[in-house]
């Protein structure tokens, strides 16, 4: 299960069918600002465009403390 922390998805999240026990909202500005240096690194190492991949939706998956132990991140 998903105990605490955080995911981030690039991508509007369409098509996954997320458990109970997450909740999965678009990414904002703030919640962007904490993926910022690792995205950086990530296109230092690979040759990508940061601009490109944070110019993307991305979507934020977090645990859901009324409902945190059904199932696993995603639906079977």
């Amino acid at each position: 299960g998903m105990h605490g922390g955080k995911m981030f998805l690039r991508g509007d999240g369409s098509g996954v069918a997320f458990p109970a026990q997450v909740t999965a909202k678009k990414a904002s500005g703030k919640d962007l600002t904490e993926v910022k240096k690792y995205i950086k690194r990530y296109c230092k190492l690979f040759g990508c465009d940061e601009s490109e991949i944070l110019d993307s939706d991305f979507t934020v998956v977090t645990p859901n403390s009324k409902n945190p132990y059904k199932q696993l991140y995603v639906a079977n």
